[in-house]
């Protein structure tokens, strides 16, 4: 197939519609991302992410009706790409643009949708968005998770355990000699969890960070006997300061946080000689935006995605609605990789201030740190533009002093501003969202676009 792409190909009779070409191909050139990931220089990366994305654009041209009309509005062509710096000029994508796509707009026209495997993402803002990959793409994906874990520990003969929401059995244990593994649903009674965690004994525990900090708070002295993992990995939500505590705390062994999503898979994983995090370049182009372009290390913006190996159904530009920081342009530790300072949350997420001010609810968790040692859990809410309500849950038995509370209102009230009124509920439990996930932070104020990012 011909790389340079034509501006009459939309006319040309489309490819017989399969999986195997070109996306077998697409996806051997990805497989050849982990091995640039172990072994190349930061030039050796940025050189392959600027060779992939050259022939994604061209492919979602010329096959891609939904990016073909896209570019084409932006006065876009796949020719002008040259440099990573060139991607500025191709059209941003929101997550609505392409949950309204239909099949025929959004995948590939040489390949048949039947054959592809969907996912929907978890929907938190309430309008889940289904997803399209082929067999290939789905396991080159998860090849990438594996090594982003690797790269935090794992080794092959580890047996890991995950903690899932959505799993109607309660235990499955698959014992391989590469990789044993066990997923537990994370809703099972603490007795049944401790019993079937401490039987098979995991080297390295996956989880969200609310299941782990909630089951932490059962493990008896005696567990620990039994239950010795070197590590645990934390996903799909944001991990605060008080959850990292409270599991390090009852496992005796460090937490690394993965940045993910549905779309993408791993897009960065946590440093473990620092707070930052890597980014999975080989796989994922990621972006730090605000209304001006592109922040620079150490400001907060938009990602930005571009998915590398999804070729069936493109994801470039692609903004999946959260906030981060970025890193600087080589972590200390000297990987090569492109980083992220700070992981914040969905954008639907910040709250908008009377003042005309927007700020990410992370920071508010600063004065809550007074009563760590007896808390739970913790949920912020913007209930009204002027109005937020803390909900703190503590552990049994323990008690709030109510001057420690009104410490933690004044210090919400000086990061707040005026204008606003913060009100504090100590209550028995805090309910995760159905799909299983854990909000720390929320906002039901309907904000507008061009919100400013919190600096």
């Amino acid at each position: 197939m011909s790389t340079t792409p034509s501006r009459t190909s939309s006319t040309q009779k489309p490819r017989p519609r399969s999986i195997a070409y070109p996306y077998l191909g697409a996806a051997a050139a990805g497989a050849a991302g982990l091995i640039v990931e172990r072994f190349g220089s930061a030039r050796v990366l940025r050189h392959y992410q600027t060779s992939r994305l050259r022939a994604l654009l061209h492919h979602a041209y010329e096959t891609v009706p939904f990016y073909r009309l896209r570019f084409d509005q932006a006065g876009f062509h796949p020719n002008q790409f040259r440099t990573l710096d060139d991607l500025q000029r191709v059209p941003l994508t929101r997550k609505a643009d392409i949950r309204l796509a239909t099949d025929e707009e959004a995948v590939a026209n040489d390949c048949d949708p039947s054959h592809l495997h969907r996912h929907t993402t978890g929907g938190s803002t309430g309008e889940p968005t289904k997803l399209r990959f082929t067999p290939y793409e789905d396991r080159l994906l998860r090849m990438f998770r594996l090594l982003a874990t690797m790269r935090l520990g794992l080794r092959l003969r580890d047996r890991r355990t995950q903690l899932r929401t959505d799993q109607p059995f309660s235990s499955k244990i698959e014992e391989h000699f590469v990789l044993p593994s066990q997923i537990l649903y994370a809703f099972l009674p603490p007795e049944d969890m401790r019993a079937n965690l401490c039987q098979f004994r995991p080297d390295v525990i996956r989880g969200f960070p609310s299941a782990l900090a909630s089951f932490a708070d059962q493990i008896t002295d005696e567990d620990r006997l039994h239950l010795r993992p070197r590590f645990l990995t934390t996903d799909s939500e944001t991990l605060t300061d008080l959850a990292r505590e409270r599991i390090e705390k009852a496992f005796k062994a460090p937490v690394f946080d993965i940045y993910d999503c549905y779309e993408c898979n791993v897009i960065a994983y946590q440093c473990t000689r620092s707070e930052g995090y890597h980014v999975m370049d080989p796989a994922v182009v990621v972006e730090v935006l605000n209304e001006d372009g592109p922040v620079e290390p150490g400001e907060t913006g938009e990602v930005a995605l571009t998915s590398l190996h999804a070729w069936a159904a493109p994801l470039i530009r692609y903004m999946p609605g959260d906030m981060v920081e970025r890193g600087p342009n080589q972590c200390a530790c000297g990987a090569p990789t492109s980083t992220l300072a700070k992981v914040y949350g969905r954008t639907h997420d910040l709250f908008l201030l009377p003042n005309g001010r927007s700020l990410h609810p992370k920071y508010l968790a600063a004065p809550i740190r007074i009563i760590m040692p007896v808390l739970r859990q913790y949920q912020i809410a913007q209930e009204a533009i002027d109005r937020v309500v803390v909900k703190l849950q503590g552990v049994p038995g323990a008690e709030m002093p109510p001057e420690k509370l009104e410490t933690i209102r004044k210090g919400m009230l000086r990061i707040l501003g005026e204008g606003v009124t913060v009100l504090i509920n100590v209550v028995d439990d805090i309910p995760s969202e159905p799909n299983g996930k854990f909000r720390p932070y929320r906002s039901y104020v309907v904000q507008g676009a061009g919100v400013q990012c919190p600096q």
